[in-house]
């Protein structure tokens, strides 16, 4: 038995080969390629629209505790520096120093002046750096609103502006208003000089 190829036969299975090898290079076009791409990398604007939308309502959330406790204020303490987050092994994690500062207890807050949050490394050196004139802290989600002028360094990129909500474990800063962005690590790649 003699096996005839005709043109069209090959033309075929020509392209399925080439279906196969661009699937392999360009998954996201094959829609039954996914198990080509790793999870880890994969972008989940669902997931990611949800944080903000709790992001946006913890930022107001701290906005307003931070108008009440102003309030409340009476007769601060000065000079204080306070653990807010520590790692495993106890060393601290995020550390508030503060020209005056206040407890408030009940509600898990601290409310200061002349502000300087930093998150440091496991060995102690500081990682991300928040100057701010007034903030208010949450110990219980390791979160804060900074009021008025407020800076966040992190390497050799700064934020500054006024009204900056963080959280700590989120690693998410956001600036509300006269925002300015320095860096001098971007890498655009392609060789520009």
């Amino acid at each position: 038995m003699r096996i005839v190829r005709s043109k069209r036969t090959s033309r075929v299975r020509n392209f399925f080969a080439l279906v196969l090898l661009y699937s392999l290079f360009v998954p996201h076009l094959i829609p039954h390629s996914s198990f080509l791409i790793p999870s880890t990398y994969a972008f989940d604007s669902a997931e990611w629209h949800g944080k903000r939308e709790l992001f946006a309502r913890e930022a107001e959330r701290l906005m307003s505790a931070y108008t009440n406790c102003c309030a409340k204020v009476k007769e601060p303490a000065e000079n204080v520096t306070i653990p807010v987050e520590t790692y495993g092994d106890g060393s601290v994690k995020v550390l508030v120093h503060a020209g005056r500062a206040q407890y408030f207890l009940a509600e898990g807050f601290v409310w200061a002046e002349d502000v300087e949050v930093r998150k440091l490394a496991k060995g102690g050196a500081v990682e991300a750096r928040l100057v701010a004139q007034n903030c208010l802290v949450d110990r219980n989600s390791k979160s804060g609103w900074a009021e008025g002028a407020a800076r966040v360094t992190q390497g050799k990129t700064s934020f500054e502006g006024k009204g900056v909500y963080f959280s700590a474990p989120d690693s998410y800063i956001k600036v509300f208003g006269g925002s300015v962005v320095e860096s001098s690590d971007l890498k655009f790649g392609g060789g520009l000089q």
